[in-house]
């Protein structure tokens, strides 16, 4: 086997297209990539050349059908090896007697992947291993970029070899249901048998999987409707009535109690989208909330807090009989407005005849909740007043806090909430969290984005450019949409104004990077504004020393300059590192990207000093 071909990867289970070493190749016009398509679904046997012939051209071919098939595979042959020379090009596309073949590895084709994998899931099943094999089913369903093969539908006039693929993937998405639902994960495969029963309407085996999936989660009343929707599409459509297995799952909805499966769910759930790189903070903050009652996220702006945050109350929901409630205080200002949010999320109504002014506190006292409080920056000693009053009170509750500032509370435990980080060898980029994020979300704006050895590089740019902020990178990625790969990178050095593609379903502080910074500035201040405003004439990393100089930017406040720092840390504006030589400080880019732009906006009148790092600690970012 030559270099070529151990590079060489064909995919089919989406957009027929072929790389080597990362790089896509030109399959040419349809037809061409037709007979690729086809030699790649009977990948390892003979195809007749009758069949190709059939496969491209519906009803009457043309007479120089068998010619047209032989250049196509002749111009195949070297786009898959073009390192080879032109009579020695046999290694991927075999000729055989009366056809051809194609000849690859298992790892080569991602239908051979596919398959793999579910025959190793399956043996993983029958073994007893239940936990690898739904790991293992969830990753050969994920080969599939497009379960209805449409580019596959659209090359071959003759469609006999996709139907059964189609089969394949159905029976494999079926037993990794039933293997969730059996593992008591109905929330992991609700998405995947919700997308089966748009595509399988009248498939009855699909449908009772959803319900099933519905009741697990406590939807009783949603699949009692589905139900209902499915057995009129049957009446009108097929002329039959639900058969065993559909009229079976319709018993386990009817017998289903509500609330038994598992405990409710109040207020925004979280993401629906997998966390990336975040399995070791996920796991420490369960562990924090297993063991302390008032735990609070902390972190700069858009670093993932809310995320981490539901996510950790998902994964322990059921250890709180009445489930979790989550209040978002994105856009609560007063202490009022604060406590009418919290009694929304957890959704208490007032003792009969009590009246409002019943304190919150005495309707929830025999309550076991995890009550999130989810954006609590603007409202930070409002939110410590009501935590410290529900903890005392409520002996069964436990409150998650996302903030950009801690409580200060004597009994909060803190988890800080860093970037994702992009420091790995050359060799190893592909792996960090930041680029697969990237990747992820570049690929639903601009479908068959991969990470490859030609974007690589650029793509750790902008993650690094933008400190592998969660929310900077997503929004990079977005951009893609409109904007090529190379734009956005060089866009990187107005990162306020240049990132900002449209984006709807989430809170407005998250719909643009400068408002998702700017609401930072919110938390300060008049003296701490200043001073964040005079520091944006510094370098982004500085030491104490050099920012002693602010003390002019801030002229008649007692305050210290140190003190405004620490203040600026708290409020996560600020990074701090402690070592030999003393405090350094550090802003992320984006942070100070604004406190460039207030310092640019103001300077015309107020002028702030040029502080300048004269100490030798740090130079430039």
């Amino acid at each position: 086997m030559n270099r070529t071909e151990i590079e060489l990867r064909i995919q089919i289970l989406g957009p027929v297209r072929a790389t080597i070493r990362g790089r896509e190749v030109d399959l040419g016009p349809p037809k061409q990539r037709a007979v690729l398509a086809l030699l790649a679904l009977r990948a390892g046997r003979h195809v007749p050349l009758d069949d190709l012939i059939a496969a491209l051209w519906a009803g009457q071919p043309p007479t120089r059908a068998a010619n047209l098939v032989h250049t196509y595979v002749a111009r195949l042959r070297h786009a898959v090896e073009p390192d080879t020379p032109r009579r020695q090009r046999t290694n991927v596309i075999v000729s055989v007697p009366g056809g051809y073949r194609l000849t690859v590895a298992d790892d080569q084709l991602d239908l051979q992947v596919f398959r793999a994998g579910v025959r190793r899931a399956s043996a993983l099943r029958d073994s007893g291993e239940l936990e690898s094999a739904f790991a293992r089913y969830g990753e050969s369903i994920d080969q599939w970029q497009d379960p209805q093969i449409g580019d596959l539908s659209a090359l071959l006039a003759e469609q006999d070899d996709v139907g059964p693929l189609r089969q394949e993937f159905l029976a494999a998405a079926l037993d990794y249901i039933a293997l969730g639902l059996e593992l008591r994960r109905p929330d992991a495969v609700l998405p995947l048998a919700e997308r089966l029963a748009q595509a399988e309407p009248l498939n009855e085996r699909v449908q009772a999987r959803v319900l099933q999936a519905l009741t697990h989660i406590g939807q009783r009343a949603w699949a009692i409707e589905r139900y209902a929707d499915v057995r009129t599409r049957l009446k009108l459509d097929l002329g039959v009535d639900p058969g065993p297995e559909l009229a079976a799952a319709y018993r386990e909805v009817l017998d289903a109690r509500p609330g038994v499966h598992q405990p409710p769910w109040r207020g925004p759930a979280p993401v629906v989208d997998e966390l990336i790189g975040r399995a070791a903070d996920l796991s420490a903050v369960c562990d924090l909330l297993r063991e302390y009652r008032l735990v609070s996220l902390t972190g700069a702006a858009g670093v993932g807090k809310t995320a981490l945050g539901l996510a950790a109350a998902e994964e322990l929901r059921e250890r709180f009989a009445d489930g979790v409630a989550v209040a978002d205080l994105a856009n609560v200002r007063t202490g009022p407005d604060l406590t009418r949010a919290v009694e929304v999320a957890v959704d208490e109504p007032p003792a009969r005849g009590a009246g409002r002014c019943e304190p919150l506190v005495h309707r929830l006292h025999d309550r076991k909740l995890l009550l999130v409080l989810d954006n609590a920056e603007l409202v930070t000693d409002e939110a410590a007043d009501l935590a410290d009053d529900v903890l005392r009170n409520c002996p069964q509750i436990t409150i998650l806090l996302t903030s950009r500032e801690l409580l200060g509370l004597p009994y909060e435990a803190v988890y800080p909430v860093r970037p994702l980080v992009v420091d790995a060898e050359p060799g190893h980029l592909a792996e960090q969290p930041a680029l697969q994020l990237f990747a992820r979300r570049a690929a639903q704006v601009r479908p068959g984005f991969r990470l490859t050895e030609s974007n690589i590089d650029a793509v750790a740019s902008v993650c690094r450019a933008l400190d592998g902020l969660p929310l900077a990178i997503e929004l990079a990625a977005a951009c893609l949409r409109t904007q090529r790969l190379e734009t956005l990178v060089d866009g990187l050095d107005d990162p306020l104004r240049r990132i900002q593609p449209p984006r709807r379903g989430v809170p407005s502080h998250h719909r643009s990077l400068h408002a998702a910074v700017h609401r930072s500035i919110e938390l300060l201040d008049p003296a701490e504004q200043r001073c964040f405003t005079a520091l944006g004439a510094m370098p982004a990393a500085f030491c104490l020393e050099a920012a002693a100089v602010a003390d002019k930017a801030i002229a008649g406040e007692p305050r210290t300059v140190q003190m405004l720092l620490e203040r600026l840390v708290d409020k996560s504006v600020l990074e701090v590192r402690h070592s030999s030589s003393g405090r350094r400080y550090r802003m992320l880019g984006t942070v100070h990207a604004l406190a460039r732009q207030l310092l640019y906006e103001h300077g015309v009148d107020g002028e702030p000093p040029s502080l300048g790092c004269t100490c030798g600690c740090h130079t430039g970012r």
